[in-house]
């Protein structure tokens, strides 16, 4: 079982985005527990906040639980609001040690707990993490495509304990979007049951718990769907391990430009964002997104209290699938704030509004998000190597490799924000096994295949010629073990190749999976320089061309 957890520890670390947080804890925490203030303060005006403050103290074992608390807990801790009453419920339980480690780092100025640390805690954690897909955009399918698996149905059954498990296995397999409409729409259905027993006060009360307790969780994902790393990958099981941590990282880190329905562009980032100066208004976004969020929950209770009838926000969706997609999207309005998807029909989201150029830029599929990704993405690589140089000492050999990681990488603009005339590197690990021959032999040594295994860093540098060319120089700094003719040594591999297909336009990495291994087989532009280096053998000249596949 210990081995299982470490290997578990290494997937969560190694393969998966950052814990599938779009914020850290702490960043999840302070955005629920500033946008609920905020609304507090709205309610104050109208002299509502009492009403509202009664209902809403939520104390579990012992302990005071923010709005925020429920924010950054949801998810990515507990998989469904009935475990994570139960679990704040128990003073002793895991999640209240998880909830004081995070406290404990973020006074020291973290915005969460290491995650090694916390699966050392909690093994549970890092199962939530490998298995939920919810917590990202689906990247390249429209604004109505992200609500196509909503099932009104659901709703009903996140209201009922002993099927909440089995509406959330279906949940966890949608996207940020539908997640976060559904659970909303969950507790704005208790918010309403509450209000039509105004009149009971305590069942009133415990109602609206429930009604915060499931807004909690759906806020959660509200507030993913403001992190550039969700917005950019295509969440699989097979693209968690190749290359979702390195998207989600790097466009974190960098960024990327977005468009809401308010017509409002800006450049969105990812965790570790939240508290910088300089991203302050991409931060009030997300806090106000949360409190209009939370302002439904009010107004549910309101209508329902002041009506005392069951017609209410859920009995008007329409059934038609298409009138039902729009219908959210329109009736919703955190979803006004929230970045619209890439690749969206713009016109049906801006009936009276004239889309202009600049929002349909911002809209499109990234035009370098396949270049990003077949540079830090995880990818397995075939070679064919023959001899070069001389024909006594060479070595002949297939080789397979494994690209993984990433060490350190640039990747800028020019000052029109386009890529003619930059530099670009990207440095990661490399691990080779190549099987093949190595020459001169001497009859009586000649007994068979040369095998060699290496580990290494990769590394490439590109530079571009104009805004979709540029000449790619890439290569390996190898070293390893070589066995066979009846001797073994220790061998160093050094080697540089050039990427010449951007020239000729022809970019392998923008083509489907099925097709790149032969279009590379067919016309091979990726070609390298090579010699192997032992002690007591003179140097083993090669020069071969390589097949890369990143999914």
């Amino acid at each position: 079982m210990k081995k299982i957890k470490i290997l578990a520890l290494v997937a969560l670390l190694f393969l998966l985005p950052a814990s599938v947080c779009a914020y850290n804890y702490g960043e999840h925490k302070a955005i629920g527990d500033q946008a609920f203030i905020k609304f507090v303060r709205s309610l104050q005006e109208s002299g509502r906040a009492v009403t509202f403050l009664s209902f809403s103290d939520l104390k579990l074992g012992g302990a005071n639980i923010s709005y925020g608390t429920l924010n950054g807990l949801s998810g990515d801790h507990v998989g469904d609001p009935y475990a994570l009453i139960e679990l704040l419920s128990d003073s002793s339980s895991a999640l209240h040690k998880i909830m004081a480690l995070h406290d404990e780092y973020i006074a020291m100025g973290s915005s969460a707990a290491p995650d090694g640390k916390l699966v050392k805690l909690d093994f549970g954690y890092a199962m939530l993490a490998m298995k939920n897909l919810s917590h990202f955009y689906r990247y390249g399918k429209s604004f109505q495509e992200q609500l196509r698996p909503f099932d009104q149905a659901i709703i009903r059954q996140c209201q009922r304990p002993e099927l909440v498990k089995a509406a959330f296995n279906k949940l966890n397999k949608t996207n940020a979007i539908n997640m976060y409409v559904t659970l909303h729409l969950v507790a704005m259905d208790w918010a309403a049951q509450s209000g039509r027993l105004k009149d009971q006060p305590e069942q009133a009360r415990n109602l609206m718990r429930f009604a915060l307790l499931f807004n909690g969780f759906a806020d959660h994902f509200l507030e993913d769907s403001f992190s550039s790393g969700h917005l950019v990958v295509k969440r699989t099981v097979v693209a968690s391990v190749v290359n979702n941590k390195a998207l989600h990282d790097f466009y974190s880190a960098n960024g990327t430009v977005v468009l809401n329905r308010k017509a409002e562009i800006w450049k969105a980032h990812g965790d570790g964002t939240f508290n910088k100066p300089e991203f302050i208004n991409e931060s009030a976004r997300v806090i106000e997104a949360v409190e209009l969020s939370l302002s439904d929950l009010w107004m549910a209770y309101e209508n329902a209290a002041l009506t005392q009838t069951e017609a209410d926000f859920i009995t008007r969706i329409p059934e038609e699938k298409k009138m039902q997609e729009n219908y959210l999207l329109n009736n919703i309005p955190a979803l006004k704030l929230v970045p619209i998807p890439y690749n969206s029909d713009l016109p049906s989201l801006f009936e009276n509004t004239l889309v202009t150029d600049s929002m349909k830029k911002a809209n499109q599929i990234l035009p370098y998000r396949n270049f990003v990704r077949s540079r830090i993405g995880n990818s397995v690589v075939v070679g064919i190597n023959g001899p070069s140089f001389s024909t006594k000492n060479y070595y002949r050999a297939f080789d397979f490799r494994i690209n993984a990681g990433s060490i350190s990488n640039r990747y800028s603009v020019n000052s029109k924000g386009g890529k003619k005339g930059v530099w670009d590197y990207w440095h990661g690990y490399t691990l080779a096994y190549s099987w093949g021959e190595t020459g001169p032999y001497r009859d009586e040594f000649h007994k068979g295949a040369t095998h060699q295994f290496r580990a290494g860093l990769r590394s490439n540098f590109d530079y571009w010629l104009s805004d979709k060319k540029f000449i790619g120089i890439y290569g390996y700094m190898e070293g390893g073990i070589q066995y066979g003719n009846r001797e073994t040594s220790l061998i160093f591999v050094p080697s540089v190749g050039l990427q010449l297909g951007s020239l000729l336009n022809i970019n392998y990495y923008n083509m489907p999976g099925w097709l790149r291994l032969p279009a590379q087989y067919l016309l091979p532009l990726k070609f390298r320089q090579g010699v192997v280096l032992t002690v007591k053998q003179p140097p083993k000249y090669f020069y071969g061309f390589e097949m890369d596949f990143v999914l």
